[in-house]
């Protein structure tokens, strides 16, 4: 007897669909061989509105105006944001109990003081990291700017201990094993996990829980509180037994490191890869300019953007496209992808432009027709709520480099890698930069 998979959800009408004769593979190699391409060509082939199905997945995938605004528009209980992460990314990495009995979350940390709270933090890790580089020597930008994620990271809700180098370099191994940001960036990864039945997970989990428990202890021998975010973060905790306090709130520091680290490294890279590559706005933003900064630091990840952004349907609803209405099914995906809208929703936004951006937003004279056809940390109630510090972070650390060396590009051309679908784009190869200190009257 052969088992079959159980039927994907019904669309009615049933729209134009990218697939094959398996049906729990289907599109799956197109998806995992180049993402981004796998949508464009479906787009050109199909228009607006298509199905793709993978991997046991019904995409709606939806990019005409109507239909992106509809998408963002829709409620958490009609279509579910955290549901459709946790489908594809959370449950594919990490361990459940990592996720169980969380009580912080990041709208209580990222508040308008609270990155106030942060930028003492910030400064301090990148002095950190300054004194570590040393006067001249070579980095390749995004390894460099991983590390900076981390320690940036870490400092402002971990513990300025947790920063610290010895720290720092015991708990970067097993966060990048933790990653989820992995599930994205090489989807192909997902079998590997399901192989070890996350085992290295777990053992990483238990690495991290040992080293924030070594500093919950020590401040406890101390016995005068910090009263920085990782004190915020255990006290919801307080009711627990030592152990099982110290170890809840190392897994609510993980789950909100990652959520953070998923994406800000790679954006902080890219800002610092297209400065680079433009020595006028380099010029400038070393004569002082951090309005500039910021727009390169926006324009960066909108080009650089790679996000699958989805909704699982929760109960049968109608969604309007603009052109038709269709009744979609429980468990059908609502999905557009980001950088094929943002870079074709306007004339020019094909290029790098920091003038697209009037500070943090983008700039009304971008004629579009709806402004959720581009995005950068998202719409609505489920646009990151980290915004804000990562920009903050991107701008204290960028800075910090360009005013403390002349940097010189090893590279001529940087490419995204191929392969992702999500996130801000990693390099497809390494961008070595030679550094050597600038004097001081310079």
């Amino acid at each position: 007897m052969r088992l079959r998979p159980p039927p994907l959800p019904a669309i009615d009408p049933m729209p134009p669909r990218l697939g094959g004769p398996l049906p729990w593979v289907e599109a799956g190699a197109a998806l995992l061989r180049d993402p981004t391409a796998c949508f464009l060509s479906a787009r050109r082939r199909f228009g607006d509105t298509f199905v793709v199905d993978a991997f046991g997945y019904r995409l709606f995938s939806v990019f005409s105006p109507a239909g992106v605004a509809r998408l963002y528009a829709l409620a958490e209980h009609e279509a579910s944001f955290g549901l459709a992460t946790f489908e594809l990314v959370l449950k594919r990495k990490l361990p459940t109990e990592l996720l169980a009995g969380r009580r912080t979350f990041p709208h209580a940390l990222f508040g308008g003081q609270e990155v106030e709270d942060y930028l003492g933090h910030l400064h301090e890790a990148m002095r950190l990291q300054l004194d570590e580089l040393g006067a001249a020597g070579t980095f390749e930008a995004f390894a460099l700017a991983r590390r900076l994620g981390h320690r940036l990271g870490l400092a402002s809700w971990a513990g300025r201990e947790a920063a610290a180098p010895g720290t720092l370099d015991r708990l970067i191994p097993p966060l990048d094993r933790l990653d989820s940001g992995d599930s994205f960036v090489r989807p192909a990864q997902a079998f590997v996990t399901a192989l070890t039945r996350k085992a290295p997970e777990r053992r990483a989990m238990r690495e991290v829980e040992a080293i924030i428990g070594e500093i919950l202890r020590a401040r406890r021998r101390a016995g005068t509180p910090v009263g920085d975010y990782l004190d915020r973060i255990a006290a919801p905790f307080a009711d627990l037994p030592e152990a099982e306090r110290d170890a809840q709130t190392a897994r609510d520091v993980m789950v909100i490191h990652m959520g953070a680290q998923s994406n800000l490294y790679a954006a902080l890279a890219w800002t610092l890869v297209n400065l680079l590559r433009q020595p006028t706005l380099l010029a400038a933003v070393r004569a002082g300019d951090d309005v500039l900064l910021e727009q390169c630091a926006n324009e960066s990840i909108r080009m650089a953007q790679r996000s699958i952004t989805l909704r699982y349907v929760m109960s049968p609803l109608d969604f309007d496209d603009g052109e038709r209405t269709y009744r979609l099914d429980s468990g059908v995906m609502i999905t557009t992808m980001l950088p094929v809208t943002n870079t074709s929703a306007a004339p020019g936004l094909e290029r790098f432009d920091p003038a697209h951006y009037e500070g943090r937003k983008l700039s009304a004279r971008v004629p579009l027709p709806t402004r959720e056809l581009v995005s950068t940390f998202g719409h609505g109630r489920h646009a990151c709520p980290a915004q804000r510090f990562a920009i903050s972070a991107i701008r204290i650390a960028v800075r910090a480099l360009v005013d403390a060396y002349d940097l010189t590009p090893g590279f001529a051309d940087v490419q995204p890698r191929r392969r992702q679908i999500g996130g801000v784009a990693r390099a497809a190869a390494p961008c070595p930069v030679a550094y050597t200190r600038r004097p001081a009257d310079r």
